[in-house]
Parts: C-alpha cells; structure tokens; sequence
C-alpha cells in the first residue's frame, strides 16, 4: 500500500462527503486507502459515510479524542508506507496527494511535506511556515513583530521549498520516520499537535517541504466548532505544551511567565477561560 489518507470527523458530515468525493475523483495513479476517525459525532455522520462511502475504513470513538489521538488510531491501524492527514474542510483541486507522493519517493531525506492551500475564491491561505520559538512569541506579545522579520510565514509560494513546518489541514508523513520519533503526543486536545510533531521530526534530521503544485481548497475554521473564549483557551493551553516540549532546555518558570503575559489584557475579555488557562500552564 503506497498511502493511507485519513480524516478526523466531528460533526462535519457535509464537508466529509464532500472531501470524500474530491479524493476519490482526483487520486490516480497511486495505490491508497482511506481512514475516517469519527469522534463521536451527533450530527449523522456515520450513517452517511456508510451509505455513500462503503469503501472507507470508518473507526469510531466513543468520545472525541481531539486531531492528533484520533489520527494515531488510525495510522497505527495503516501498513502503508506513507499516512497523509487530511481535514475534512478541504477539496482537492488535482492530484495533490500523487503529487506529493512523488517527491517523497524521490526525496528520502524528506520526513513530511504539504501542498499549496487556496479558499474558494482561488486565494491563497496560510500552507506553511516556521516553528513558533519563544523569542518570535516574546516579540509578538510586546507588539514588536518587526523584529521577527526572518520569521514570516507563507513567502514565496511557487517555489518548493524547506520550510518548518506544514499546517495539518494536508500533512504526508514518512512512516519510517514515524516509527522513528513517534506519533503526536496525546497530551494535545487541539492546535500545535502537528508543529510538536515535526519539530520532532527535524530534530531526528529530517526535512518538511512545502510543493507549491499539489493544489488544496481549505474552507480554514469548517471543522472547529468552538466558541472564540473556549478555542482561544485550548490555543493557550496547546502553546504552553508546544513550547515546554520543543523548548525543555528553557526553565519552565520562564516559560510559564512567557505564556502569563498575553493572558493579562485576555482576562479581561474572557475571565473563565482564562482563568482555566492559566491553571494549566502553572501547574504542568
């Protein structure tokens, strides 16, 4: 099996029908098969991926178990020599995922690689950038972007290029390398699993590219269904565990400090939440 494309569903069944549909009209020429993690969805979603989709292998959780643990059900599940993640509010355009299979067959150096990312209206949207670092999150907080100018995200779009990392809205791994480094840390719910996860992957010394011609909608936010107080929580808390893992040579009172400081004008917006917050990173 060359690859396996797995979905993470939670009450998207009309975006994962409809993404369904745009793999199986656009995928040629390599051998795959498709995953879908249901996680606990309400909305029917099953029931209709069963109807119209007999053919996917449909794994369902009792509970949703958030982007990354459901993935792991499913690529552990996969014998196939590559996983490509792909969110349910996308459409592939072309034959984005033999696209990006051929450059990993032809790029062993290569541990993940992602495609070029546009909304409906053909508009490019965020597909790439660098890791977050404490230092360019420090800058931010003070208001101070201008001095994280080498970090900017997004530039030079047609060109392939190395990049830190590909958002997880169509990531493809290496599973050899996967094997490797392991498969995303369970501690996330939501936001940052797939950045942990490739900063792994670059500190084993592999490499993550961006292919400019593997062509992808993202209807960015179809499948995030939380209120702004509760994801800008989950962001928060997810960050936190970002930067304590791929940072852990930093002190962790410094990055809670760090992580303190944009909660302070947010705790006025939003005290609950914040609140919550704030008790996570205090006391992991």
């Amino acid at each position: 099996m060359d690859i396996s494309i797995i979905l993470v569903n939670y009450n998207t069944k009309q975006l994962t029908l409809d993404c369904l549909k745009s793999v199986y009209e656009k995928t040629s020429g390599i051998e795959f098969e498709v995953f879908v993690v249901d996680n606990a969805s309400q909305d029917g979603s099953v029931t209709a991926i069963e109807k119209n989709f007999p053919q996917v292998k449909l794994i369902q959780n009792p509970e949703n178990k958030g982007f990354g643990s459901a993935n792991n059900i499913a690529i552990k599940q996969s014998a196939a020599k590559y996983v490509f993640l792909l969110n349910t509010d996308t459409l592939l355009i072309n034959n984005a995922i033999k696209i990006l299979f051929d450059f990993m067959e032809e790029h062993p150096e290569a541990g993940a690689c992602g495609g070029n990312l546009f909304d409906k209206d053909m508009e490019p949207v965020h597909s790439f950038g660098f890791l977050k670092t404490p230092k360019s999150y420090f800058f931010r907080c003070l208001g101070l972007r201008y001095l994280c100018k080498r970090e900017k995200n997004d530039t030079n779009r047609g060109k392939l290029q190395q990049v830190g990392q590909i958002i997880g809205a169509d990531l493809m791994l290496r599973k050899s390398v996967l094997d490797e480094v392991g498969l995303f840390d369970e501690r996330f719910f939501l936001y940052f699993e797939e950045s942990e996860l490739q900063c792994r992957i670059q500190k084993a010394g592999h490499k993550i590219f961006y292919i400019p011609d593997a062509f992808i909608f993202h209807f960015e936010g179809g499948s995030s269904k939380q209120n702004k107080k509760a994801r800008r929580q989950i962001i928060t808390q997810s960050e936190y565990l970002y930067f304590s893992l791929c940072y852990d040579y930093l002190p962790k009172t410094a990055l809670r400090i760090l992580c303190t400081i944009p909660q302070i004008y947010r705790f006025i917006l939003a005290p609950v939440n914040t609140l919550k917050a704030l008790q996570y990173i205090w006391q992991h």
